[in-house]
């Protein structure tokens, strides 16, 4: 049985052009369909990892509107209400506008401990180097550390991992990030204090984020030494065991009904899923494309194998007159055919899970938690073993039910 395979990959070989440009085709309709894939699938991750404990406050016209400040008092009184932070968007870069990242005013207290299932704490000295960060795991007494670091320096941040990386930072740092929503009033950036890294423990979860002090922000601004939007962004609210978050969703948008300022609370999922929806039905588009990229493909492989089916009706009847069967002569041209996808497809699905942590870096805030899941590959390759054996099915048929006679007498 070995000879039909080697006349498959003998003559792929003798049309190398040919072959190559159709293998390099489905290499990138492959990547293509993985990349795609797996931005819904991590999208979807983030969503359904979501915190079922926990609701965030915003404002009912929208996230971009503030919330005035002393609305958290009311907020913690709330029936079922464990704790409760601000989150502030700050909108910030470091050192040139192309390194924009995320940062956010938290309430440093209570940050750390309402995040303890997200956000481990790595235990960091001063003399940590980004490249050994990987190498400490999570511990408690470094987010202890981290939390009376904290306390003690009003200008203190926590910082992701992947961003200690990224910019070659080291706990002990004192970070410039020049602020877009929040600029000082002399002009100068805002120094923010590292002290402590935290590795995400859940996919909705940034590794590339700042967290500061609120306290650090809002004395700025009360004092005019910085200009910006005053109030808060949102509230992220913990509830406790016990308590019903349907029911501290209702009790929270009642107090603030009147206003000044009406509240939409949601579940942290449902506030997630917000994002997604901003993008209109994206799974449906993502998938269009990706069906279409499969759809060109398919027809790219299908020309590929009808001309080399024509180019072997000598090659055919020699088979024939050989002894092999209809059947062996049409297994040979899907195999041939298989082959030629597999090779194709395969590389593209290799390509995207070696690219798996380049796309991430690139994607940054967007997709935080981009990652290709063992599943899409495999479905990646059974689309691929499909391409291949669709592709080989017609040229098989036509091969199959030649006669020896007439494919003697073609010219091969």
């Amino acid at each position: 049985m070995a000879t039909p395979w080697l006349l498959a990959g003998r003559h792929l070989r003798s049309h190398w052009l040919r072959s190559g440009l159709t293998m390099l085709s489905l290499t990138v309709a492959m990547f293509l369909f993985c990349l795609l894939i797996s931005l819904v699938t991590s999208m979807e991750a983030a969503v359904s990892s979501a915190a079922t404990d926990r609701v965030i406050v915003q404002s009912k016209v929208s996230l971009f509107v503030a919330l005035p400040k002393d609305y958290q008092s009311k907020i913690e009184q709330v029936p079922g209400v464990e704790a409760c932070t601000k989150f502030q968007w700050f909108g910030g870069y470091y050192q040139k506008p192309e390194n924009y990242m995320a940062q956010f005013g938290i309430d440093h207290g209570v940050f750390l401990d309402m995040y303890r299932k997200e956000m481990g704490v790595l235990p960091a000295s001063a003399a940590t180097q980004p490249a050994e960060l990987a190498k400490l795991e999570p511990a408690d007494d470094a987010r202890a550390a981290a939390v009376a670091a904290l306390a003690g320096d009003r200008r203190a941040a926590i910082v992701g991992e992947a961003l200690m990386a990224t910019y070659g930072w080291k706990v002990g740092d004192t970070v410039p990030i020049t602020g877009t929503i929040f600029t000082k009033a002399d002009g100068s950036a805002w120094d923010f204090n590292i002290v402590g890294v935290y590795r995400p423990l859940k996919s909705n979860v940034d590794p590339n984020t700042i967290f500061f002090r609120y306290d650090y922000l809002d004395e700025a601004l009360q004092a005019h030494a910085a200009i910006g939007p005053p109030g808060v962004g949102c509230y992220s609210v913990n509830v406790a065991a016990g308590h019903d978050p349907e029911a501290v969703i209702a009790a929270t948008d009642a107090i603030f009904s009147n206003g000044p300022q009406a509240t939409l609370t949601t579940t942290e999922a449902a506030f997630q899923a917000g994002f997604l929806s901003m993008m209109g039905n994206l799974p449906f588009f993502i998938g269009t494309i990706g069906g279409a990229v499969v759809f060109a493909v398919v027809f790219s492989v299908i020309n590929t194998m009808l001309m080399s089916g024509r180019q072997r009706l000598h090659e055919t009847g020699i088979l024939k007159a050989l002894g092999f069967t209809d059947g062996a002569v049409g297994r040979l041209m899907i195999g041939e055919s298989l082959l030629l996808s597999l090779l194709g497809g395969g590389a593209g699905v290799l390509l995207a899970a070696v690219m798996d942590t380049g796309i991430k870096s690139v994607l940054g805030t967007m997709v935080p938690a981009y990652h290709m899941q063992p599943s899409t590959a495999l479905l990646a390759l059974g689309v691929t073993a499909a391409i291949g054996i669709v592709a080989g099915v017609t040229p098989a048929i036509v091969a199959a039910r030649l006669r020896p006679t007439a494919a003697l007498r073609s010219e091969g």
